[in-house]
């Protein structure tokens, strides 16, 4: 998205980045916007090595500073890149303080990024709450931390995580990522609520606020988004799995499946074996069930019409505006409350003010008011079983003072 007072997007596919160029010169008369907001999964560790994935992540973030497309960048990371926030609240609590000789600060697991619009304005137009600011009269206020070395001369970056929150005189957005909709990505979290229960010390009873959902499946998505990643030969057989569960074909896994049967099985010998035998082979049958009833996100047009896809959201939602209530009491930051949300894990563009894009009920709305959601969609292509390549295009978004909200479509006619 760009705005101009901002811009987001996700990674882009070379052949598409004369257009995303045009989209943004056009829309602000050939000036650089102030803010590129990129909405997660630019740099991909589940995927390659990080020596691979910061030189396409340097390719990348070098165009957009040759061409001079944005003054800052403000990274909210998604479950494919959540390492590059485990990475920052490592160089700002442990790295950069030990390095001055002070002592760890434990991590901060949500650091909303909030730009305020609005013409009364009460606090500073970008802020991240509690961030130290840097002391340079040439540095901007939040950036300084490594990525802005990936570029020559280097760009400056802000991180926040999960939420931007855009604030206008009409409206407030949520810029997210988007994959805590997705069950994969939250399970863990909601799982812990039913297993431990009151044994859980929350700050709310039966629910997380942004920071403590973040943290509590925070053990999903690290091994997800590096360990996958950085597992030398292992990440082959689990990038060819995953890939074949995605097009619903369990050949690998039965192969599998039936080698670990035989291994486990040939120990087994009296009785207990049997009932051990009994047991793993009903949980096998129940695994392959399960794999075969996998829904993936990526693509999906329905995604938010799913009955638990909307529990989920509406969970997020109340965790999001425990965090606005916590900068009120703790930061004397007022958010007004979110009407809208734009996010990009399912890569299905949903246009700035399209007739597709899906409203939501939320009881915390005042009466007869929906929540609108849009999509960033995508910058990579799907590929099938047969090798045949679909793009379903991407859509930039964009904010300035004067026009307010718009979005060009990439790829696709909207």
């Amino acid at each position: 998205m760009a705005f101009r007072d901002q811009a987001s997007g996700e990674m882009l596919k070379g052949k598409y980045f004369d257009d995303f160029k045009a989209a943004i010169k056009n829309r602000f008369d050939g000036k650089p916007a102030d803010y590129l907001v990129l909405l997660g999964d630019i740099l991909d560790f589940s995927v390659t090595r990080y020596s691979e994935a910061y030189e396409v992540g340097k390719f990348f973030f070098q165009k957009l500073r040759d061409e001079d497309l944005a003054h800052e960048i403000i990274y909210i990371p998604g479950n494919h890149d959540f390492d590059i926030w485990n990475t920052v609240q490592y160089q700002l609590n442990i790295t950069n303080r030990v390095i001055r000789g002070k002592s760890p600060k434990p991590f901060r697991r949500s650091v909303p990024v909030i730009f305020d619009d609005r013409k009364q304005r009460s606090f500073w137009k970008l802020t991240l709450p509690r961030v130290r600011m840097h002391k340079q009269k040439d540095m901007p206020k939040y950036a300084g931390l490594f990525l802005d070395y990936l570029t020559t001369p280097p760009t400056p970056f802000n991180f926040g995580f999960p939420n931007l929150y855009l604030i206008t005189d009409d409206q407030t957005m949520i810029m997210t990522h988007g994959h805590y909709l997705d069950m994969y990505w939250s399970f863990l979290g909601r799982w812990c609520l039913k297993v431990f229960n009151s044994d859980l010390q929350l700050k709310k009873a039966n629910m997380y606020d942004l920071a403590e959902l973040v943290a509590m499946n925070l053990p999903i998505c690290e091994i997800e988004s590096s360990v996958v990643g950085q597992s030398g030969p292992l990440t082959d057989i689990i990038q060819k799995i995953q890939g074949e569960v995605i097009e619903h074909n369990f050949s690998s896994i039965e192969v599998y499946l039936q080698t670990l049967k035989k291994a486990l099985f040939s120990g087994w010998k009296d009785m207990g074996g049997r009932f051990n035998r009994f047991l793993f082979a009903l949980l096998l049958r129940r695994l392959r069930k399960n794999l075969k009833n996998v829904g993936v996100a990526r693509y999906d047009q329905q995604f938010l019409t799913n009955p638990d896809v909307r529990q989920r959201f509406l969970d997020f939602y109340r965790s999001t505006l425990y965090e606005i209530e916590e900068l009120r009491e703790n930061d004397n930051i007022d958010i007004p409350q979110p009407s809208g949300m734009i996010f990009g894990h399912t890569h299905q563009p949903i246009p700035w003010g399209s007739v597709k894009a899906p409203e939501i009920r939320v009881p915390e709305l005042p009466s007869g008011n929906k929540f609108k959601i849009y999509n960033t969609g995508g910058w990579l292509p799907k590929i099938d079983r047969n090798g045949n390549e679909f793009f379903y295009g991407a859509e930039v978004f964009f904010y300035d003072s004067k026009q307010g909200f718009s979005s060009t479509g990439i790829g696709h006619t909207g």
